[in-house]
Protein backbone atom coordinates (compact mmCIF):
# COMPACT_ATOMS: atom_id res chain seq x y z
CA UNK A 1 0.00 0.00 0.00
CA UNK A 2 1.08 3.46 -0.79
CA UNK A 3 0.28 7.08 -0.12
CA UNK A 4 2.03 8.50 -3.01
CA UNK A 5 1.53 7.11 -6.79
CA UNK A 6 3.78 8.54 -9.85
CA UNK A 7 1.81 8.45 -12.93
CA UNK A 8 3.61 9.50 -16.34
CA UNK A 9 6.07 11.12 -14.18
CA UNK A 10 3.76 13.03 -11.81
CA UNK A 11 3.55 11.88 -8.60
CA UNK A 12 0.02 12.41 -6.78
CA UNK A 13 -0.81 11.91 -3.00
CA UNK A 14 -3.56 9.22 -2.11
CA UNK A 15 -5.40 11.68 -0.23
CA UNK A 16 -5.60 14.23 -3.26
CA UNK A 17 -6.75 11.34 -5.38
CA UNK A 18 -9.41 10.34 -3.34
CA UNK A 19 -10.97 13.79 -2.65
CA UNK A 20 -10.82 14.34 -6.60
CA UNK A 21 -12.43 10.99 -7.24
CA UNK A 22 -15.08 12.27 -10.42
CA UNK A 23 -17.62 9.39 -9.56
CA UNK A 24 -21.20 10.11 -9.34
CA UNK A 25 -21.03 9.38 -5.49
CA UNK A 26 -18.22 11.94 -5.23
CA UNK A 27 -19.39 14.56 -7.48
CA UNK A 28 -22.63 15.25 -8.73
CA UNK A 29 -23.29 15.74 -12.73
CA UNK A 30 -22.55 19.54 -12.85
CA UNK A 31 -19.21 18.94 -11.33
CA UNK A 32 -19.33 19.84 -7.58
CA UNK A 33 -18.05 17.98 -5.11
CA UNK A 34 -20.51 16.21 -2.91
CA UNK A 35 -18.53 14.85 0.24
CA UNK A 36 -16.69 16.84 2.55
CA UNK A 37 -12.96 17.52 2.01
CA UNK A 38 -12.25 17.64 5.56
CA UNK A 39 -13.69 14.76 6.61
CA UNK A 40 -12.18 12.23 4.37
CA UNK A 41 -9.42 9.96 6.46
CA UNK A 42 -6.16 11.38 6.35
CA UNK A 43 -4.53 8.57 6.33
CA UNK A 44 -6.15 6.71 2.89
CA UNK A 45 -4.00 4.74 1.20
CA UNK A 46 -3.59 3.04 -2.53
CA UNK A 47 -4.15 -0.95 -2.34
CA UNK A 48 -4.10 -0.69 -6.39
CA UNK A 49 -3.95 1.01 -9.33
CA UNK A 50 -3.34 0.56 -13.35
CA UNK A 51 -3.84 2.13 -16.61
CA UNK A 52 -6.96 2.07 -18.62
CA UNK A 53 -7.43 3.38 -22.22
CA UNK A 54 -8.56 6.77 -21.22
CA UNK A 55 -6.31 7.13 -17.95
CA UNK A 56 -6.05 5.59 -14.75
CA UNK A 57 -8.01 3.40 -12.60
CA UNK A 58 -7.15 3.74 -8.71
CA UNK A 59 -8.49 1.56 -5.57
CA UNK A 60 -8.28 2.75 -2.15
CA UNK A 61 -7.04 0.50 0.90
CA UNK A 62 -9.48 -0.79 3.59
CA UNK A 63 -11.31 0.54 5.61
CA UNK A 64 -11.80 3.29 3.29
CA UNK A 65 -12.16 1.22 0.25
CA UNK A 66 -13.31 2.75 -2.50
CA UNK A 67 -12.72 3.11 -6.13
CA UNK A 68 -11.95 6.34 -8.89
CA UNK A 69 -11.07 6.46 -12.24
CA UNK A 70 -9.39 9.49 -13.69
CA UNK A 71 -8.68 10.45 -17.19
CA UNK A 72 -5.44 11.64 -18.65
CA UNK A 73 -6.79 14.89 -19.77
CA UNK A 74 -7.91 15.40 -16.18
CA UNK A 75 -4.61 14.67 -14.70
CA UNK A 76 -2.25 16.42 -16.60
CA UNK A 77 -4.16 19.15 -16.29
CA UNK A 78 -4.31 19.54 -12.67
CA UNK A 79 -0.83 17.99 -12.27
CA UNK A 80 0.87 19.80 -9.12
CA UNK A 81 4.73 17.60 -8.73
CA UNK A 82 6.40 20.66 -10.61
CA UNK A 83 4.65 23.48 -9.06
CA UNK A 84 1.52 25.17 -10.09
CA UNK A 85 1.61 26.42 -13.34
CA UNK A 86 -0.95 29.75 -14.20
CA UNK A 87 -3.60 28.67 -16.31
CA UNK A 88 -3.28 32.43 -18.08
CA UNK A 89 -0.04 33.55 -19.92
CA UNK A 90 0.86 36.72 -19.87
CA UNK A 91 2.44 38.35 -22.97
CA UNK A 92 3.91 41.66 -21.35
CA UNK A 93 4.87 44.24 -23.71
CA UNK A 94 6.40 47.75 -24.07
CA UNK A 95 6.69 50.54 -26.08
CA UNK A 96 7.01 48.47 -28.89
CA UNK A 97 3.37 46.93 -28.55
CA UNK A 98 2.19 46.51 -32.16
CA UNK A 99 -1.80 47.85 -32.38
CA UNK A 100 -2.60 45.46 -34.56
CA UNK A 101 -2.03 42.66 -33.03
CA UNK A 102 -4.79 43.57 -30.09
CA UNK A 103 -7.03 45.71 -32.79
CA UNK A 104 -10.50 44.39 -33.89
CA UNK A 105 -13.50 45.60 -35.73
CA UNK A 106 -16.62 46.06 -34.09
CA UNK A 107 -18.66 44.51 -36.78
CA UNK A 108 -16.52 41.23 -36.85
CA UNK A 109 -16.88 40.44 -32.85
CA UNK A 110 -20.43 41.03 -32.77
CA UNK A 111 -20.82 38.61 -35.92
CA UNK A 112 -18.36 36.17 -35.44
CA UNK A 113 -17.90 33.46 -32.38
CA UNK A 114 -14.10 32.99 -33.26
CA UNK A 115 -13.25 36.82 -33.52
CA UNK A 116 -15.24 37.50 -30.78
CA UNK A 117 -13.06 34.78 -28.77
CA UNK A 118 -9.78 36.13 -30.37
CA UNK A 119 -10.76 40.03 -29.03
CA UNK A 120 -11.52 38.61 -25.69
CA UNK A 121 -8.00 35.87 -25.33
CA UNK A 122 -6.39 39.20 -26.08
CA UNK A 123 -7.54 41.39 -23.47
CA UNK A 124 -6.88 37.80 -20.96
CA UNK A 125 -2.97 38.04 -22.75
CA UNK A 126 -2.21 41.42 -23.07
CA UNK A 127 -4.21 43.17 -20.81
CA UNK A 128 -5.76 45.08 -23.33
CA UNK A 129 -7.54 45.42 -27.03
CA UNK A 130 -8.96 48.15 -29.06
CA UNK A 131 -12.15 47.73 -30.79
CA UNK A 132 -12.85 50.06 -34.35
CA UNK A 133 -15.73 50.96 -35.71
CA UNK A 134 -18.30 51.28 -32.78
CA UNK A 135 -21.13 53.32 -33.37
CA UNK A 136 -19.96 56.69 -31.37
CA UNK A 137 -23.28 56.82 -29.78
CA UNK A 138 -24.16 57.90 -26.09
CA UNK A 139 -24.28 54.47 -24.47
CA UNK A 140 -22.95 52.11 -26.86
CA UNK A 141 -19.59 51.12 -24.77
CA UNK A 142 -22.67 49.63 -21.96
CA UNK A 143 -23.95 47.01 -25.38
CA UNK A 144 -19.50 46.51 -25.83
CA UNK A 145 -19.86 45.24 -21.66
CA UNK A 146 -22.96 43.03 -22.42
CA UNK A 147 -20.79 41.03 -24.84
CA UNK A 148 -18.56 39.84 -22.08
CA UNK A 149 -20.13 40.55 -18.58
CA UNK A 150 -21.96 43.07 -16.95
CA UNK A 151 -21.53 46.49 -15.83
CA UNK A 152 -19.43 47.59 -12.30
CA UNK A 153 -21.60 50.51 -11.13
CA UNK A 154 -19.53 53.12 -8.83
CA UNK A 155 -20.30 56.66 -7.33
CA UNK A 156 -19.06 57.89 -10.98
CA UNK A 157 -22.93 55.96 -11.69
CA UNK A 158 -23.33 53.05 -14.61
CA UNK A 159 -20.83 54.99 -17.16
CA UNK A 160 -19.01 58.19 -16.69
CA UNK A 161 -18.45 61.62 -19.32
CA UNK A 162 -14.99 62.05 -20.07
CA UNK A 163 -15.33 65.74 -20.76
CA UNK A 164 -14.37 69.26 -19.42
CA UNK A 165 -16.87 70.44 -16.77
CA UNK A 166 -16.22 73.47 -15.11
CA UNK A 167 -15.96 72.22 -11.47
CA UNK A 168 -14.14 68.61 -12.25
CA UNK A 169 -14.68 66.13 -9.20
CA UNK A 170 -11.77 64.22 -10.26
CA UNK A 171 -8.90 66.06 -12.76
CA UNK A 172 -10.19 63.53 -15.77
CA UNK A 173 -12.98 65.84 -16.07
CA UNK A 174 -10.53 68.47 -17.24
CA UNK A 175 -8.30 68.57 -20.47
CA UNK A 176 -4.80 68.57 -18.57
CA UNK A 177 -2.43 66.03 -19.35
CA UNK A 178 -2.85 63.22 -16.62
CA UNK A 179 0.20 60.84 -15.33
CA UNK A 180 -0.27 57.22 -16.18
CA UNK A 181 -2.16 55.23 -13.67
CA UNK A 182 -4.81 52.67 -12.85
CA UNK A 183 -8.12 53.85 -11.80
CA UNK A 184 -9.89 53.50 -8.07
CA UNK A 185 -7.05 52.75 -6.08
CA UNK A 186 -8.77 53.66 -3.32
CA UNK A 187 -11.82 51.00 -3.77
CA UNK A 188 -11.85 47.50 -2.62
CA UNK A 189 -12.15 45.50 -4.29
CA UNK A 190 -11.01 47.41 -7.52
CA UNK A 191 -12.91 47.27 -10.97
CA UNK A 192 -10.57 44.98 -12.47
CA UNK A 193 -11.66 45.82 -16.48
CA UNK A 194 -12.22 49.61 -17.35
CA UNK A 195 -13.31 50.44 -20.98
CA UNK A 196 -12.97 53.94 -22.78
CA UNK A 197 -15.08 54.87 -25.56
CA UNK A 198 -14.21 58.11 -28.20
CA UNK A 199 -17.74 59.54 -29.59
CA UNK A 200 -15.64 62.87 -30.27
CA UNK A 201 -11.75 63.28 -31.20
CA UNK A 202 -9.80 65.89 -30.14
CA UNK A 203 -8.89 68.57 -32.30
CA UNK A 204 -5.39 68.35 -31.21
CA UNK A 205 -3.45 66.50 -28.43
CA UNK A 206 -5.41 64.36 -25.85
CA UNK A 207 -2.97 61.70 -27.09
CA UNK A 208 -3.52 58.60 -24.95
CA UNK A 209 -0.64 56.98 -23.13
CA UNK A 210 -0.51 52.93 -21.91
CA UNK A 211 2.32 51.25 -20.00
CA UNK A 212 1.73 47.37 -19.06
CA UNK A 213 2.24 47.31 -15.33
CA UNK A 214 3.75 44.16 -14.90
CA UNK A 215 6.33 44.72 -17.85
CA UNK A 216 7.36 47.74 -15.67
CA UNK A 217 7.55 45.87 -12.59
CA UNK A 218 9.57 43.01 -14.29
CA UNK A 219 12.05 45.80 -15.05
CA UNK A 220 12.07 47.14 -11.57
CA UNK A 221 12.51 43.49 -9.99
CA UNK A 222 15.08 43.27 -12.69
CA UNK A 223 17.59 46.05 -12.20
CA UNK A 224 16.54 47.10 -8.59
CA UNK A 225 15.40 44.42 -6.39
CA UNK A 226 15.50 46.07 -3.29
CA UNK A 227 13.15 48.32 -4.79
CA UNK A 228 10.69 46.11 -5.71
CA UNK A 229 10.59 44.23 -2.73
CA UNK A 230 9.78 47.98 -0.80
CA UNK A 231 6.93 48.37 -3.09
CA UNK A 232 5.21 44.97 -3.04
CA UNK A 233 6.11 45.09 0.76
CA UNK A 234 5.06 48.39 2.12
CA UNK A 235 1.17 49.12 2.88
CA UNK A 236 0.06 52.52 1.39
CA UNK A 237 -3.24 54.40 1.32
CA UNK A 238 -5.21 55.52 -1.22
CA UNK A 239 -8.12 58.42 -0.66
CA UNK A 240 -11.16 59.68 -2.93
CA UNK A 241 -13.52 62.18 -1.18
CA UNK A 242 -16.11 64.15 -3.13
CA UNK A 243 -19.57 65.58 -1.42
CA UNK A 244 -20.85 62.37 -2.05
CA UNK A 245 -18.18 60.00 -1.44
CA UNK A 246 -15.27 59.41 0.58
CA UNK A 247 -13.23 56.18 -0.29
CA UNK A 248 -10.14 55.16 1.63
CA UNK A 249 -8.09 51.78 0.87
CA UNK A 250 -4.69 50.42 1.80
CA UNK A 251 -2.44 47.81 -0.53
CA UNK A 252 0.66 47.47 -2.18
CA UNK A 253 1.60 49.47 -5.53
CA UNK A 254 2.78 45.98 -6.52
CA UNK A 255 0.85 42.71 -5.41
CA UNK A 256 2.56 39.26 -5.71
CA UNK A 257 1.07 35.63 -5.27
CA UNK A 258 2.46 33.36 -3.49
CA UNK A 259 4.88 31.94 -6.58
CA UNK A 260 6.23 35.24 -6.46
CA UNK A 261 3.75 36.19 -10.48
CA UNK A 262 3.10 39.95 -10.29
CA UNK A 263 -0.46 39.91 -10.36
CA UNK A 264 -1.36 43.32 -9.38
CA UNK A 265 -0.72 47.22 -9.83
CA UNK A 266 -2.35 49.96 -8.54
CA UNK A 267 -0.74 53.43 -8.94
CA UNK A 268 -2.20 56.73 -8.97
CA UNK A 269 -0.09 60.09 -7.95
CA UNK A 270 -3.53 61.97 -7.53
CA UNK A 271 -5.23 59.45 -5.12
CA UNK A 272 -2.62 58.31 -2.93
CA UNK A 273 -2.78 60.10 0.67
CA UNK A 274 0.94 60.98 2.25
CA UNK A 275 2.99 58.02 2.78
CA UNK A 276 3.16 56.52 6.37
CA UNK A 277 6.00 53.88 6.17
CA UNK A 278 8.05 53.34 8.57
CA UNK A 279 10.73 56.22 9.17
CA UNK A 280 14.08 54.98 8.58
CA UNK A 281 12.71 53.59 5.23
CA UNK A 282 10.73 56.50 3.91
CA UNK A 283 13.75 57.91 1.99
CA UNK A 284 14.62 54.37 0.46
CA UNK A 285 10.84 54.22 -0.25
CA UNK A 286 10.37 57.43 -2.36
CA UNK A 287 13.03 56.38 -4.33
CA UNK A 288 11.71 52.94 -5.03
CA UNK A 289 8.33 54.92 -6.23
CA UNK A 290 9.94 57.61 -7.74
CA UNK A 291 12.50 54.49 -10.34
CA UNK A 292 9.27 52.50 -10.90
CA UNK A 293 7.22 56.05 -12.27
CA UNK A 294 10.46 56.96 -14.41
CA UNK A 295 10.06 53.54 -15.57
CA UNK A 296 6.29 53.23 -16.07
CA UNK A 297 6.48 56.80 -18.05
CA UNK A 298 9.39 56.10 -19.95
CA UNK A 299 10.39 55.17 -23.63
CA UNK A 300 10.77 51.35 -22.84
CA UNK A 301 7.33 50.76 -21.40
CA UNK A 302 5.01 53.93 -22.38
CA UNK A 303 3.25 53.01 -25.52
CA UNK A 304 0.69 56.20 -26.90
CA UNK A 305 -2.28 56.56 -29.75
CA UNK A 306 -4.80 58.65 -30.34
CA UNK A 307 -8.40 57.53 -29.87
CA UNK A 308 -10.36 58.76 -33.18
CA UNK A 309 -14.51 58.63 -33.01
CA UNK A 310 -15.59 54.66 -32.65
CA UNK A 311 -12.43 53.59 -30.96
CA UNK A 312 -12.85 51.83 -27.74
CA UNK A 313 -10.42 50.54 -25.84
CA UNK A 314 -10.44 47.87 -22.97
CA UNK A 315 -8.20 46.91 -20.49
CA UNK A 316 -6.94 45.39 -16.97
CA UNK A 317 -7.10 48.00 -14.80
CA UNK A 318 -4.85 45.70 -12.15
CA UNK A 319 -2.27 45.97 -14.92
CA UNK A 320 -2.10 48.70 -17.73
CA UNK A 321 -1.54 51.87 -16.81
CA UNK A 322 -3.60 54.70 -18.87
CA UNK A 323 -3.48 58.73 -19.08
CA UNK A 324 -3.38 62.03 -21.00
CA UNK A 325 -0.17 62.57 -22.31
CA UNK A 326 -0.92 66.04 -24.38
CA UNK A 327 -3.66 68.89 -23.00
CA UNK A 328 -6.61 68.12 -25.58
CA UNK A 329 -8.16 70.70 -27.45
CA UNK A 330 -11.44 71.43 -28.37
CA UNK A 331 -14.47 69.43 -27.71
CA UNK A 332 -13.03 65.74 -26.88
CA UNK A 333 -15.42 63.71 -25.28
CA UNK A 334 -15.45 60.10 -24.25
CA UNK A 335 -17.45 57.94 -21.90
CA UNK A 336 -16.41 55.52 -19.92
CA UNK A 337 -17.43 52.28 -17.39
CA UNK A 338 -16.30 49.60 -15.55
CA UNK A 339 -16.73 46.18 -15.26
CA UNK A 340 -15.17 42.91 -13.83
CA UNK A 341 -12.51 40.29 -15.66
CA UNK A 342 -14.15 37.39 -13.96
CA UNK A 343 -17.36 37.59 -16.38
CA UNK A 344 -14.91 38.41 -19.30
CA UNK A 345 -13.02 35.07 -18.49
CA UNK A 346 -16.25 32.96 -17.97
CA UNK A 347 -17.84 34.34 -21.31
CA UNK A 348 -14.22 33.47 -23.21
CA UNK A 349 -14.30 29.45 -21.56
CA UNK A 350 -17.68 28.94 -22.54
CA UNK A 351 -16.99 30.58 -26.43
CA UNK A 352 -13.80 28.14 -26.29
CA UNK A 353 -15.81 24.48 -25.25
CA UNK A 354 -18.76 25.75 -27.48
CA UNK A 355 -16.27 26.25 -30.94
CA UNK A 356 -14.35 23.07 -29.65
CA UNK A 357 -17.85 20.88 -29.81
Amino acid sequence: MQDILTYKNQRFHSLWLRDNCQCPQCRHENGQRLHETWQLPADVKIAESRETDTGLWVRFAEPHTHESEFTDTYLASHAYDNGTATTDRDTLWGSDLNLDSISFEYADVISDDRTKLAWLDALISHGITKLSGVPAQAGMILKAVDLFGFVRQTNYGTLFEVKTEEKPQNLAYTPMPLSLHTDNPYRDPVPTLQLLHCLIQAEEGGVTALTDGFEAARILREEYPEKFALLSEQIVRFRFASQDAVLEHQDTMITTNSRGEIIKVRINNRSSAPFQVDFDIMPAFYDAYQTFMRIVQGDRCKRTLKLQSGDLILFNNERVLHGREVQAIGARHLQGCYADIDSLRSTAAVLRNQLKS
